[in-house]
């Protein structure tokens, strides 16, 4: 049986080890001169390196309790970054994170993610100037050919079917597939600097929803409608992304099964994804469109491939009887874990935003309290 590996961080180049807290509900901050905040993932099924298998509620959730809220300790992040108040340099004016998440609604988010087999949640702001919802790009990059198996064209038809937006050059020499994340993300939800923030999903059932309320854009019934809208490239250049707006994702879907790795299809069509491994990663990747893009007008086919990173995640496989080989750019913490796990901090952050961490966090919790 295979296992995983999960590392993220600002991009491939920069990689920080997360499979302790994969379903764990724990975040991993991501800070970079391009993006600033963190990062959550969860995958049913999963084996760690290890072959520990740590199960996650949000997967079977544990219902809410007769007040219906949360006691809002899940909502603080790596190194005591709360996303919903003005905390180090992460800042948005509201407090009420609890509410925002409650008012989901647990049920109807749980039927929403009935089928789902794992889960990315990123919040944070994008740091550069003069971004449009055109810009920002999501997909999976690799760095040598991929190995497609029979039945591969199948599967992208079934790709563009879910996202229209979608653009790949899975052929070449370094694959790629990216869609505009406003386009492609099963949730989205953003918030303007006076406006309240979302929260992850929690272990009692609340989960990111839609939420595009801020924008001047027609009110969405659905993610599906979110999506056909911003389908057309014009009405996704209309949209500016600020530095100080809050972007809340939820890229979750159920078409891969974990953890013998299978690609599950509408149809019955099914794959061994192992079969057509070659050791290669999955690279998930949100990245910025190239400036020559822009260029030629970008949209509508005209990428070239990934620009400049925000921000990545990668899924390694471990077989059977086999040691995790580090991956280039990986950064190895011989300081121990995060600072939620009782860590002094990773190698590349001071003692002083250590300290601050813990004092931001003890405070925060004093709120919460």
């Amino acid at each position: 049986m295979p296992k995983l590996r999960v590392l993220a961080g600002p991009s491939a180049n920069e990689l920080t080890p997360i499979s302790h807290i994969v379903n764990t509900f724990q975040t991993h901050r991501i800070k970079s001169n391009r993006f600033d905040g963190e990062i959550c993932v969860h995958i049913k099924g999963f084996v760690d390196e290890d072959g520990n298998r740590n199960d996650s509620a949000y997967f079977d959730p544990i219902p809410l309790s007769s007040t219906g809220t949360s006691n809002g300790s899940e909502y603080i992040g790596v190194g005591g970054h709360k996303y919903g108040k003005s905390v180090g340099s992460f800042s948005s004016t509201s407090s009420d994170t609890s509410s925002v998440q409650s008012s989901s609604g647990s049920v109807k988010g749980g039927e929403q993610r009935k089928a789902v087999t794992w889960s990315i949640q990123v919040r944070g702001r994008f740091l550069v100037e003069g971004l449009t919802m055109d810009d920002v790009l999501f997909g999976n990059t690799f760095d040598r050919r991929l190995k497609l198996p029979w039945g591969s064209g199948a599967a992208l038809k079934f790709m563009n079917f879910v996202d229209p937006t979608l653009e790949h050059s899975l052929s070449s020499e370094k694959p790629w597939a990216l869609s505009p994340l406003i386009s492609t993300m099963p949730y989205f939800a953003i918030s303007h600097a006076d406006g309240p923030t979302h929260g992850f999903a929690t272990p009692n059932g609340a989960y990111v929803q839609d939420d595009t309320q801020q924008l001047e854009v027609p009110h969405f019934k659905n993610p599906g409608a979110r999506r056909q809208y911003f389908s057309n490239v014009s009405k996704r250049r209309e949209i500016p992304i600020e530095t100080d707006d809050v972007i809340t994702t939820d890229f979750c879907y159920g078409f891969l099964s974990f953890p013998e790795i299978r690609l599950n299809l509408p149809g019955g069509i099914s794959f061994d994804l192992l079969n057509y491994w070659d050791g290669q990663p999955v690279r998930f990747v949100c990245c910025e469109r190239q400036k020559s893009d822009r260029e030629n007008g970008g949209g509508g086919g005209a990428l070239k491939g990934p620009g400049d990173p925000f921000w990545v995640v990668v899924f390694q496989a471990v077989l059977d009887g086999e040691e995790p080989t580090p991956l280039p750019g990986e950064i190895q913490q011989t300081n121990g874990f995060h600072e939620d796990e009782g860590r002094e901090g990773t190698d590349n952050e001071s003692a002083e935003e250590v300290r601050k961490g813990k004092e931001d966090r003890r405070r925060l919790q004093e709120d919460v309290d």
